[in-house]
């Protein structure tokens, strides 16, 4: 599938992990004591889990399945908001009525900010705009603003509000209000009450389907059973029955599917959305409590990556592809530094010198130098020596204007590291590759005979592997452009010139003007 692939899931003390397609169980993480509602980095890298036993959120590598670090927070915590940009997490302390922000990438609380009693649920506006957090015991909704970290509005709403949803134009705020078994819509513009939604009984948490932005699911947790809620007319369009006392629960990247964590009777339902049926049902060996849903690993390319969630963007894929590649399975980057190389002059210039410039191609490894020691007690891991030569080209100009060119080789970087290479058949051929940049670092230092120059290198190595990957692919490429044909100089150049569309007038030739306030 394109899709996400992994469902994490709080149970005693543990989050586990499943394969949304196949269902299977994945792996089994520990955590804090009684982990809560758990949240995926919208990137896919991360998985932060509130503890509420232990005062502390876990954030989960999500590509090796492992505690990365343990962040104490406030009393209680129980939810988690992570912005668009997977940088600032948002979680509720329901025993300390605060909201501790967390910087993801230091793993550290950047802010506290003071709500209202009992804050149960937190969620983020689509564009990242606004925080949403509702309070339990205060039966309001604070707004904060994410860029000073205050509360600039509290919004009245049912009693006991607790899940909360943006509708993907940011246009409303679906609120759950357990003590009122009823989901209050509000106007995200105005902060005003639109509609008040009766659902079941009890009713708990609320989950948007991200591809069809008509339809809100709610788990009911005293009715046993979840409404589907359609975002247009403010209804209840069907119910569907799940196991017992559901509570968290989260929709597919694709929109095909419904998980839901009943507690009471340790099991996880898996609603198909397009039917509104359950196409699954799944034990648990603990009660569970939350889930969410998602996609392992970031976007397909840092530059301009496909959103897997974008249905428009689907719809323009033709076909999955075989392609042949080589794959990188491991890397490392290193700095080596030659703070005083020393090249002899040219005998034959008229001295005094002077540097022009020096260039560097990028670094090869020495054929024949190559070992690979297999680490035994580090399974997968090799200890592998190298030698790299990194060539150069120097200009330098003598007193009479002549320039000349000297070329050669940096001092031989030996290298000795340790390298992971994934467990394959024997036949399996790995490569190990090098990319350099080198750089001169300070200004050249001539003597009578001499150039002495400090240059620093940045060395990637790499262990790669041919591989068949298989890709989304929007078809084959289009028929491309007819060639130009590199147009004839004319001998008068201000033919070119005075021809205004080879030659437009510049349009930096004023300074920028500038028409409004900034």
């Amino acid at each position: 599938m394109l899709f996400e692939t992994h469902a994490w899931v709080t149970l005693d003390n543990a989050v586990a992990i499943y394969n949304v397609y196949s269902d299977v169980l994945v792996a089994t993480i520990p955590v804090g004591i009684a982990p809560a509602f758990p949240k995926r980095t919208p990137d896919g890298t991360k998985v932060l889990v509130p503890n509420f036993g232990s005062n502390t959120v876990s954030v989960i590598c999500t590509a090796g399945n492992l505690v990365l670090a343990t962040i104490p927070v406030g009393l209680a915590p129980t939810s988690v908001a992570i912005d668009p940009t997977s940088t600032t997490a948002y979680v509720t302390n329901s025993g300390s009525g605060t909201v501790s922000v967390i910087s993801i990438p230091t793993h550290t609380v950047v802010s506290t900010i003071t709500v209202g009693t009992g804050p149960t649920d937190v969620t983020i506006a689509r564009d990242g705009s606004r925080v949403y957090v509702s309070n339990s015991d205060s039966n309001t909704v604070s707004v904060i603003n994410p860029v000073t970290n205050t509360v600039i509005a509290t919004i009245p709403v049912g009693t006991s509000p607790n899940g909360l949803a943006v509708s993907l134009d940011n246009t409303r705020l679906f609120v759950v209000n357990s003590g009122s078994n009823n989901v209050s819509v509000i106007n995200t513009a105005t902060n005003a009450l639109i509609s008040l939604i009766p659902v079941g009984s009890n009713p708990q948490k609320i989950a948007a389907n991200p591809v069809n932005p008509v339809f809100m699911y709610v788990s009911n947790f005293g009715s046993n059973s979840v409404s589907v809620i359609s975002t247009t007319g403010l209804n209840v369009i069907t119910t569907v029955p799940v196991g017992i006392n559901p509570l968290g629960l989260d929709v597919t990247g694709d929109g095909t599917q419904l998980w839901v964590a009943n507690e009471g009777d340790s099991s996880i339902s898996i609603i198909n959305t397009l039917t509104n049926t359950i196409a699954a049902a799944l034990p648990t060996s603990f009660p569970p409590r939350g889930v969410t849903v998602g996609r392992v690993g970031s976007a397909l390319s840092p530059s301009d990556p496909i959103d897997l969630t974008d249905p428009y963007q689907l719809e323009e894929i033709t076909e999955s592809v075989c392609i042949i590649v080589e794959k990188v399975y491991a890397s490392c980057l290193q700095r080596e530094c030659f703070p005083a190389f020393i090249v002899t002059l040219p005998t034959g210039g008229v001295p005094p010198f002077t540097f022009v410039s020096m260039t560097f191609s990028t670094g090869v490894i020495v054929p024949g130098s190559v070992v690979i020691t297999p680490i035994p007690a580090r399974p997968n891991f090799s200890r592998v020596q190298f030698t790299i030569q990194i060539p150069y080209t120097l200009v330098l100009r003598d007193a009479t204007g002549v320039l000349f060119t000297l070329t050669g080789n940096l001092p031989d970087i030996n290298k000795d590291i340790v390298m992971y290479f994934p467990p394959t058949r024997p036949e399996f051929d790995f490569n190990l590759r090098v990319e350099t940049r080198t750089e001169v670092l300070t200004s050249p230092v001539l003597t009578s005979t001499t150039i002495q120059i400090a240059i620093g290198s940045f060395v990637i190595t790499k262990v790669t592997g041919q591989v068949q990957l298989l890709v989304p692919a929007f078809g084959f490429c289009p028929e491309p452009p007819l060639c130009e044909e590199f147009p004839d100089i004319p001998e008068n150049p201000c033919i070119n010139f005075f021809d205004t569309t080879l030659t437009p007038f510049p349009s930096d030739f004023f300074p920028p003007q500038l028409d409004s306030c900034q």
